[in-house]
């Protein structure tokens, strides 16, 4: 592999990386969907125009905060006990770190062919570790959504429908 092949393969695995850490930020807003907006509002009588105005409102709040506020509010529901309250927080300085500051700490390991496998492997790690916090978020909030009807078979067929709908080519 030459030096700009390399060069990339880290560029690829960095975007993996945040890829990764928005995936999480992403199964919380949806814990907080479940466990804050149903509780509150799925027992009042309202049309489909009303729920979708206020799940779409509820969504762009939260979708709006930052990952460090998502999971105060998440920590202020309850819903995940102390152990994932620390993983969280793990992912978050992780999360910020390579929003902010991963290049320009390795920048001297960039210039090198073993500075950037060490990088590779590192954002691979970052991966792993986003992908273990999606493992333990995920089953939380599909029990949560059960409650309300969407079934892990109802939402297959959501998946199908949006992959039929939108042409994949993948």
């Amino acid at each position: 592999m030459n030096k700009s092949e390399h060069c990339r393969e880290v560029y690829a695995y960095f975007g993996l990386a945040m890829y990764s850490a928005q995936c999480v930020e992403s199964s919380i807003i949806q814990m907080l969907i479940f466990c804050d907006l149903y509780e509150k509002e799925a027992i009042n009588k309202q049309s489909q125009t009303e729920w979708e105005a206020k799940f779409d409102e509820f969504d762009q709040q939260l979708s709006a905060k930052t990952m460090g506020r998502l999971i105060g509010h998440l920590k202020l529901l309850n819903v995940i006990n102390s152990d994932t309250e620390k993983l969280l927080a793990t992912a978050l300085k992780k999360r910020n770190f390579l929003a902010h500051r991963y290049f320009p700490e390795r920048g001297m390991d960039f210039v090198n062919h073993l500075g950037r496998e060490k990088m590779i492997k590192e954002l691979s790690e970052m991966v792993d570790f986003f992908h273990q916090i999606e493992n333990i978020l995920n089953p939380i909030t599909m029990k949560m959504a059960e409650k309300y009807g969407l079934t892990e078979q109802v939402l297959e067929e959501i998946v199908a429908k949006e992959k039929e709908s939108a042409q994949f080519d993948l």
